[in-house]
């Protein structure tokens, strides 16, 4: 990938230029996407940041809330990013592969599925919405590989909602990086939702820190013709609501109050010494 095509890529990602400048010069220009991206990473460089931002404030991730050495994005850029006070609602990060399989019945990549599943979150509120796709997604559908409605894709990423992983073709076979890895670190770093019927197991197996929050962030979802349905129970019954799932800040239970079966008949005794 060229250095032009890198550079907006992570922009894309909400990576600033500077960072990812940064990260080039010591990484080298021929660097692969995803090492600059661990890069990025490890470096403390987050989407959405910019420099000048010298407030250590802190930003959760995952179940853990304690402060580390990594400088922390102020709370006006979390706002803007998440839409309304800070913490309100999580970053939605959309597995757009498995969205489209799962509108097309495992038999075409339906490109109406991702469009109805981001309307779904838009209605909600949420304005950190980010699809990922593979690149070659663009290339023109082929019998083995039937792609619907592919209009779709470029309305979405002329909004800055998909995002296409990298790939490229080596002597005529395609080289694909791990569109995967990508949707899980993203919504990992920035503590946001996964929207996916996947349960990413090899990359559980990776990172403990990645195993809990898939468990924890991963909603599923089916598509009941074109409505797109995600459980009210993402985590079973004793779980969170799905509204509470989604937000930062979940509002607490209301108290359940159960009937009395005695009723109105019930009476106390008084006992005489």
């Amino acid at each position: 990938m060229e250095r032009s095509s890198k550079m907006e890529f992570f922009q894309k990602l909400g990576y600033s230029r500077e960072d990812v400048v940064r990260v080039l010069g010591k990484l080298g220009e021929g660097a692969l996407v995803n090492d600059v991206l661990r890069e990025l990473i490890q470096t403390g460089s987050r989407p959405g940041a910019g420099e000048g931002s010298g407030a250590p404030l802190l930003v959760p991730r995952g179940s853990c809330a304690a402060l580390d050495s990594v400088q922390r994005r102020p709370v006006a850029e979390l706002e803007e990013d998440c839409g309304g006070p800070a913490g309100s609602l999580r970053p939605i990060v959309i597995d757009g592969s498995n969205v489209a399989m799962s509108h097309g019945n495992k038999e075409a990549f339906s490109c109406r599925g991702i469009q109805l599943a981001v309307d779904w979150f838009r209605d909600r509120g949420h304005t950190y919405i980010k699809v990922f796709v593979p690149s070659w997604r663009k290339d023109p559908p082929r019998s083995d590989t039937p792609i619907r409605e592919q209009h779709v894709l470029e309305a979405l990423e002329r909004q800055a909602v998909l995002v296409y992983t990298p790939s490229r073709k080596v002597n005529g076979k395609r080289v694909v990086c791990y569109d995967d890895r990508y949707i899980v670190k993203v919504a990992y770093e920035l503590d946001g939702v996964i929207v996916s019927n996947d349960n990413y197991r090899d990359l559980q197996s990776e990172n403990p820190e990645w195993k809990w929050f898939i468990e924890q962030r991963l909603l599923m979802f089916s598509f009941v013709n074109d409505r797109f349905m995600p459980p009210d129970d993402p985590l079973g019954r004793r779980g969170p609501t799905l509204s509470n799932f989604l937000s930062r800040k979940p509002k607490p239970p209301e108290p359940s109050w159960q009937h009395c079966p005695y009723g109105q008949v019930f009476t106390f005794t008084i006992l005489w010494l």
